[in-house]
C-alpha cells in the first residue's frame, strides 16, 4: 500500500519528520504502531525507526515544498 503525504494527519507527518532526523524517544506507542502499519517505520533493537519508504516520503515532500 503506497501512502501519500496527504494520507497522513498533521501529527503523523510531524512524527515521521522527527524520525527522519534520528531517534525520537518521545514517540508515543500508538503513533509508532500507526506509522508501522502504514509501512513507513519499523521496529529496531533500539526502538521504532523510520524505514526506507518513510524516508523517501519525507524527503520527496520536503523537496517538492522547496521547489514551490
Amino acid at each position: 500500500m503506497a501512502v501519500n503525504w496527504s494520507d497522513l494527519d498533521e501529527s503523523e507527518q510531524t512524527a515521521l519528520k522527527r524520525l527522519n532526523r534520528g531517534p525520537y524517544p518521545e514517540l508515543q506507542a500508538d503513533m509508532a504502531e500507526r506509522l508501522i502499519a502504514f509501512g513507513l517505520a519499523e521496529r529496531r533493537p533500539r526502538g521504532v525507526g523510520i524505514n526506507r519508504d518513510g524516508r523517501e516520503l519525507v524527503i520527496s515532500t520536503l523537496l517538492n515544498h522547496r521547489q514551490d
